[in-house]
């Protein structure tokens, strides 16, 4: 599986953030797939990702 290429994401979604944080952004990214990825295939195909959505603040 190929790696994600955050650098090139960031900069390609013109975010407004300096290219030297970015850089260091996207390497922490990249080492967090590097140790997250072998642990992929280690969950059982019938487990559900967990799911967080947040969609703001709930008005009651």
């Amino acid at each position: 599986m190929q790696m994600i290429k955050w650098l090139a994401i960031a900069q390609a979604r013109q975010l407004g953030i300096p290219d030297e944080q970015i850089e260091k952004i996207a390497a922490s990214l990249d080492g967090l797939e590097v140790a997250f990825r072998p642990l992929i295939q280690t969950i059982p195909l019938q487990d559900e990702p967990a799911v967080i959505l947040s969609i703001g603040a709930v008005n009651q």
